[in-house]
C-alpha cells in the first residue's frame, strides 16, 4: 500500500499501529487538546498538517520518518526536496 497526503491519519494508525509514536510526536496538538479521537478520524494527513500549520520541511520529514522507521511506501513527490 502506498501512503499519500490524502491518507486518513486514523487509517494509518489502524493499519500500522507501530506508527502511533510517530503520529503522536507530529500531531501532539490533537492529543494535548484531547481531540485526537474526533480529529484524526476525520482528517487526512495533509488536513492535519494544515490544522496545526506544520511547515513543508517538517511535512517532508514526517513522510521520510514513515518510510525510514516503518518501511512504508510513500508517494515519491512527498519525499522529494
Amino acid at each position: 500500500m502506498r501512503i499519500s497526503a490524502d491518507f486518513k491519519v486514523f487509517h494509518l494508525l489502524e493499519e500500522y499501529p507501530e506508527s502511533e509514536e510517530l503520529i503522536k510526536s507530529y500531531f501532539e496538538f490533537f492529543y494535548k487538546e484531547r481531540i485526537e479521537d474526533i480529529a484524526l478520524k476525520r482528517l487526512s494527513i495533509q488536513g492535519a498538517f494544515n490544522v496545526i500549520g506544520l511547515s513543508e520541511e517538517k511535512q517532508k520529514q514526517f513522510f521520510k520518518d514513515l518510510h525510514d522507521k516503518l518501511g512504508l511506501e510513500i508517494s515519491k513527490p512527498l519525499l522529494e526536496e
